[in-house]
């Protein structure tokens, strides 16, 4: 047995922090914005920082796009 804590996951180390965030469901990358409280989404996968790749354990939303340029 260990007398030491786990570290914890390491935060964002971009200027300025957390730029960006996406996450990957079913293998398409989706970009997401933190949110308030968690949604279904983000009670089952993991947002990222688009920079460094750290993972984001915040509540998260993905970004509905209502109207896409043709």
């Amino acid at each position: 047995m260990s007398d030491h804590l786990e570290t914890a996951a390491p935060a964002c180390t971009c200027m300025p922090p957390w730029p960006a965030l996406a996450t990957v469901i079913e293998g398409t990358t989706h970009p997401v914005v933190p949110s308030p409280a968690h949604t279904p989404a983000s009670a089952l996968y993991l947002a990222r920082c688009t920079g460094c790749g750290a993972a984001y354990t915040d509540p998260w939303k993905r970004l509905s796009f209502s109207s896409r340029a043709a």
